[in-house]
């Protein structure tokens, strides 16, 4: 799930508690989600940790070069 889609299927206060557990501000998670900034490897972890795997770190940062899953590795060609 991307941050847009994560913050039309959820409320303001599911929205700070995710900002509040991911060490962030919910303006900050505004401004990733219109395009404004980028998050950070480590934001994006935490992001993905806070959103229990919602939000995953490979969507808000997919320009970086994250270790394969075991499942894509079988799923290879």
């Amino acid at each position: 799930m991307d941050i847009p889609t994560y913050f039309q299927q959820h409320g303001i206060h599911a929205r700070r508690e995710l900002a509040r557990a991911a060490g962030t501000k919910l303006i900050y998670l505004r401004q990733i989600r219109c395009g404004l900034r980028r998050p950070s490897a480590d934001l994006a972890i935490r992001l993905e940790h806070a959103s229990g795997g919602l939000i995953t770190a490979r969507e808000l940062r997919p320009d970086l070069p994250w270790p394969r899953a075991a499942n894509e590795d079988a799923a290879a060609p």
